[in-house]
């Protein structure tokens, strides 16, 4: 279905984080857009965002730049780009249209980051971008925009090439535990000697075996995942800064905010300001 010079966008609040009926997996859908866009200068490249990205564009006026290579987007592909991706966008010779969905996925797909691909497509994925587009024309909300939404994930998913999936084979159980834990939850107190004891270690074994299974420290990696907390409930919610500090697991939102600043390189009103625009 074509749609012509109209910006088409639905949100979706934050999920509890429960799988879709039509995903064997958690899925949290964030945006889904259809867009046609005059300028497309998006720079990603130091305000990354933890979640993924999938754009059909209709023409071929689009271009990402990602680790110094740029890529045209063909009209009619489809790409997936992974949370923590760091990239710029533009336009050249006219105005970009897209159908694009932002959401989260949880399962084998939880840990991946850093990367761009494109899909080699299906009927049946065209299908639901199609209806997906008709949607969002229509005005149409609602449970089914969602669940369907959230099958279009599943079938975008089941295409990405199995070497993108990161494994965690050949480190032990007891890190494995802790590292869920720690991504279902970040908000908790979790002292690295609090870690060690789940764990049924010493605490300086602990944090050695943390960091060559991970190749991050335990509180570097807590922290990391309250930030992506934090950035979500900016970008999905309407809840006032020192209310997501306080859910996130900040001391107040003067701490939040500097931390926040520090690492995303970007004050948390300025991120949710940028990131609705």
């Amino acid at each position: 279905r074509k749609i012509k010079n109209k910006s088409l966008r639905q949100e979706f609040p934050m999920a509890n984080h429960e799988a879709f009926s039509l995903t064997p997996f958690p899925v949290d859908i964030l945006f889904a857009r259809y867009d046609v866009i005059q300028e497309w200068n998006l720079d990603a490249s130091e305000l990354v965002m933890p979640y993924w990205r999938l754009y059909r564009p209709e023409n071929s006026f689009g271009y990402i730049r990602i680790k110094e290579q740029e890529i045209q987007l063909q009209a009619g592909k489809i790409y997936l780009i992974a949370p923590d991706t760091a990239f710029t966008s533009c336009t050249r010779g006219g105005r970009i249209e897209k159908f694009y969905i932002h959401f989260t996925a949880g399962g084998p797909y939880a840990d991946c980051s850093d990367f761009m691909v494109e899909l080699p497509g299906s009927a049946a994925l065209h299908a639901v971008i199609d209806q997906l587009s008709g949607m969002l024309a229509d005005r149409q909300a609602g449970d089914s925009l969602k669940h369907l939404a959230g099958a279009l994930v599943n079938l975008a998913l089941e295409q990405l090439p199995r070497e993108y999936l990161i494994t965690h084979n050949n480190i032990e159980s007891q890190m494995l535990a802790v590292w869920r834990l720690i991504k279902r939850d970040p908000t908790q107190n979790y002292t690295n000697r609090k870690l060690a004891s789940m764990a049924h270690m010493s605490l300086g074994v602990f944090i050695k075996k943390f960091y060559s299974s991970f190749g991050i420290t335990p509180q570097r990696f807590i922290l990391d995942k309250k930030l992506d907390l934090a950035a979500l409930y900016l970008l999905q919610s309407s809840e006032s800064i020192d209310g997501i500090a306080e859910r996130c697991g900040f001391c107040n939102r003067y701490y939040f905010t500097r931390i926040f600043t520090k690492y995303r390189k970007i004050s948390p009103a300025a991120f949710r300001k940028h990131s609705r625009s």
